[in-house]
């Protein structure tokens, strides 16, 4: 089936959406105003997923992709859309997202977008294969590997590393066996994070901490599956991150905010929005991102569930001699009830993209007078926003942070205020 359709608009995933005889179409690498011919792929959900045999009529948004991968390595989805206009789509989505929720009128500010090279945390995949190995990223919709050559999104440091472990890696994994990568920007060069099923010997280690010296790693680590705690084989240095300009050292395979711009971003916002505040709650603290930004100002009591990061936080803390307390707390199974929270004035929470619908109902019901929520999924970000104005809330406004460039996902940050 080949079928003429014009774009209308971009749904949440990235693809372009047009809507024909009463059917829906997703095209992919598609922008509105654009007239395309395209063949039907499979049926999707309530349409039809189709490809681009030909662009008969460009839109006014399009443009040259940054990438010579883009179409093949699944890594973005959106490079072919004007920057502006994807600023603009992203925070479109937010209004959206607080619109089906209920939340009409939202200040909504303009998207903040980092630069290109700014991506300091990635994930590769590497298989090995009879020629060798490839490292990259999942073709679109596929489970094959592109082996990624340039990419304008991620740091150059780590784009650097893609070759060398090519060269590594075939020695280490078995035949037709898949390894994943996480590969960290720190202060004293890269932090890495091997997961591959395989049992270390003597000379694995060795070869491991030679790569570690040669490419001038801070760390190399290891473990055969994601629940595995990692074996660190070689830390030449310590793998640590500045928030601000305070040092705190990664456990391995540590979660960290996409870009140090985007960060920065955040870390403003909330600091402007609970400037007056005199005793803040900082909850799924992480690796203290927003805790030491907000502990220059007042006492930060920072709340995590991983034991590890805790540790590493409050250690951080006490070198510099900052005001901070913590608790390691599954705030998903055990929030902070509103007699807890009732003890503070600023609260600032930062849920993985499931959100903190337990622990929204809590602060709903709390007296605390400014609240910063911040999150990287605008539909659980609406609802728990949703909670907490359902509570006395108010909500003042919203700033989009587009960390995760030419993909469809956004960071946003709000402010809320009691009434």
């Amino acid at each position: 089936m080949t079928v003429d359709l014009t774009i209308d608009h971009i749904g949440s995933s990235g693809d372009g959406i047009a809507e024909k005889d009463g059917k829906r179409y997703y095209i992919p690498f598609t922008v509105p105003g654009d007239r395309v011919k395209a063949s039907l792929v499979e049926e999707h959900g309530n349409g039809f997923l189709m490809a681009v045999e030909e662009i008969m009529t460009p839109g006014p948004d399009r443009t040259a992709p940054a990438c010579r991968h883009f179409g093949t390595c699944g890594g973005c989805s959106l490079q072919h859309l004007d920057p502006t206009t994807t600023a603009a789509w992203k925070r479109q989505r937010i209004v959206d997202c607080l619109s089906m929720a209920g939340i009409e009128k939202a200040e909504v500010l303009k998207t903040i977008s980092c630069p290109p090279g700014s991506r300091r945390r990635v994930e590769f995949i590497a298989s090995k294969r009879k020629k060798g190995v490839m490292i990259g990223f999942h073709q679109r919709r596929s489970h094959q590997i592109f082996d990624v050559g340039d990419c304008p999104v991620i740091d150059p440091q780590l784009l650097g590393l893609v070759k060398p472990l090519r060269a590594l890696l075939p020695s280490l994994l078995p035949r037709n066996s898949e390894a994943r990568i996480l590969a960290t920007v720190t202060e004293n060069g890269p932090d890495i994070l091997i997961t591959a099923k395989k049992e270390l010997d003597l000379e694995v280690r060795e070869t491991l901490a030679n790569f570690a010296t040669e490419q001038a790693l801070a760390r190399i680590a290891w473990r055969q599956n994601a629940k595995e705690t990692p074996e660190v084989i070689a830390a030449r240095l310590l793998a640590e991150v500045k928030l601000n300009n305070v040092p705190v050292t990664l456990p391995p395979g540590s979660f960290l905010q996409a870009s140090k711009a985007g960060e920065t971003a955040l870390a403003d916002f909330a600091r402007s929005a609970l400037g007056d505040a005199r005793n803040i709650a900082d909850l799924f603290a992480g690796v203290g991102s927003f805790t030491f930004p907000l502990a220059a100002n007042a006492p930060v009591h920072a709340v995590e569930g991983d034991a590890e990061l805790v540790n590493g936080l409050q250690n951080a803390a006490n070198r510099a001699i900052l005001p901070v307390t913590s608790e390691t707390r599954d705030l998903f199974q055990r929030p902070l009830l509103t007699a807890e929270l009732n003890s503070y004035d600023g609260l600032l929470f930062d849920p993985p993209r499931a959100g903190a619908k337990a622990q929204a109902e809590e602060i709903a019901k709390s007296n605390i007078p400014v609240v910063v929520a911040i999150s990287c999924n605008p539909v659980t970000f609406a609802r728990d926003v949703r909670i907490l104005t359902d509570g006395g809330y108010r909500l003042d406004e919203v700033l989009p942070v587009d960390q995760f460039l030419f993909s469809p996902h956004i960071e946003m940050a709000a402010v809320l205020r009691q009434n």
